[in-house]
């Protein structure tokens, strides 16, 4: 992963990109209705408890200025990543509560990615799922909160076929603080989102499918997120392998499983110098593309967690208590 750029997967491994490990899910009773797997073998014959990610160069930690998930490939990691310890930098950490803010940058018109994403951001506060990233302290002891709750969004219609660059995605938060649709937020993480048929320039889908990075503005320090729709441009790369998925909208269902990878690493590195292990890998890179047991949802579809009543496969999160290594609940 590199310090650079992040790319999510089992490609290349940016500062929060995907790097993974296998360890036993740790099971756990999930409040608010986050409902773990039971069913320790019922996983589709595609999807890997084992992780499948792949490294890149690592550059200079100074020049790091974002954090990608690498894209999904069959791929083993490089030797020693898969067991690395996660170690802590120094950095601040997220540790009071975190308020999410959704930037619909688009056409969602056909997508149920607005109702989908409500409701797993409903239910992901406060559940066994976010407790993971409790496990992480800083130098205080201070615990990285697993209070995470939408705080607020907005919409922004782009043309068919938009493309957007990094800079564009920074632009975007910017743009929604200074026209007042969004607050100025230090606690808060900003997630841009892009429909179908928009496309992120710097690799969408192909180096990475989601990053996080910061910024400042006007004084302020905030933490941001990039997610993008994968159905038309990366639907082999940036979706999990299944035949159908819990909400039977595969965008959907991806971007909600990149956006809790995105959300765990900004919790536990939001600036870039918190949690990470020798190989920059940040928790969800660790754990990336693995899912640990899987059960079938209501319509056939493979799950491994409910949120707010509502089925989702959502990539495993590191922890680092009591021992290291990947884990649905925390």
């Amino acid at each position: 992963m590199r310090r650079t750029r992040t790319v999510l997967t089992t490609v290349a491994t940016v500062a929060t990109a995907v790097a993974l490990m296998t360890t036993a899910a740790v099971a756990a009773a999930a409040p608010r209705g986050a409902r773990q797997a039971v069913h320790p073998t019922q996983r589709a014959a595609t999807i890997s408890s084992a992780p499948a990610v792949v490294h890149s160069p690592r550059p200079r930690r100074h020049k790091r200025t974002k954090v990608i998930m690498p894209v999904h490939r069959k791929a083993g990691l490089a030797p020693g990543t898969a067991t690395a310890p996660m170690t802590y930098h120094g950095g601040r950490l997220m540790t009071a509560p975190a308020h999410v803010y959704l930037i619909w940058y688009g056409d969602w018109s056909a997508s149920a990615a607005p109702a989908v994403l409500g409701d797993l951001l409903e239910g992901l506060g406060g559940s066994a799922y976010a407790r993971t990233n409790a496990t992480f302290t800083d130098r205080a002891g201070n615990h990285v909160t697993s209070d995470i709750r939408l705080a607020g969004s907005t919409k922004v219609m782009a043309k068919h076929g938009a493309r957007l660059s990094d800079a564009g995605v920074r632009r975007q938060v910017a743009s929604a603080i200074a026209r007042g649709a969004l607050p100025s937020d230090t606690d808060g993480i900003y997630v841009v989102a892009t429909s179908a048929d928009v496309r992120e320039t710097s690799g969408f889908g192909s180096r990475y499918c989601g990053w996080h990075a910061h910024t400042s503005l006007k004084g302020a320090d905030l933490k941001y997120v990039f997610v993008g729709d994968p159905s038309r441009q990366a639907p082999r790369t940036c979706a999990a392998p299944v035949a159908s998925t819990p909400n039977a909208d595969r965008g959907a269902d991806a971007i909600a499983s990149t956006l809790v990878h995105e959300i765990d690493e900004t919790l536990t590195d939001p600036d870039l110098d918190g949690w990470y292990d020798r190989y920059y890998n940040e928790n969800g890179d660790k754990c990336a593309w693995t899912y640990g047991p899987t059960y079938p949802s209501a319509t056939g579809a493979t799950a491994n967690i409910d949120f707010a009543g509502r089925d989702f496969l959502v990539q495993r999160n590191w922890v680092v208590s009591p021992s290291q290594g990947c884990a649905m609940s925390g």
